[in-house]
């Protein structure tokens, strides 16, 4: 996964590490997802598939569906070492937004 760095190239006896930069995501659609499936294939790459449920219009439980269906939205393979880091870089990412809303909380108002 890319990290942001100084513009730095290491070189090793056998390899060279080039910095990445990400280009702008301005022309990618943002999509809402609320459910998530998780499936691995037969090499270990990791399935996300990104959903959307949305609840009944109704409020009348006579009218309510059987089921509710989930619209895919989006599906990403990601190998096994990507999603290792993935998943710690997601972890640091919640534990962060946790301390933020606490700090919020915790203001006097």
């Amino acid at each position: 996964m890319a990290t942001r760095s100084k513009r730095q190239t290491k070189r090793s006896k056998d390899s060279v590490t080039l910095p990445v930069r990400w280009k702008k995501a301005d022309n990618i659609p943002t999509v809402f997802a609320n459910q998530l499936i998780i499936s691995h294939a037969t090499q270990g790459e990791f399935f996300l598939f990104f959903g959307e449920m949305a609840p009944p219009a109704t409020l009348n439980p006579a009218d309510y569906p059987e089921y509710l269906e989930v619209t895919p939205v989006a599906k990403i393979a990601i190998s096994p070492e990507n999603m290792l880091r993935f998943a710690e870089v997601i972890a640091g990412n919640v534990e962060n937004f946790k301390a933020k809303l606490i700090q919020r909380q915790e203001k006097p108002k």
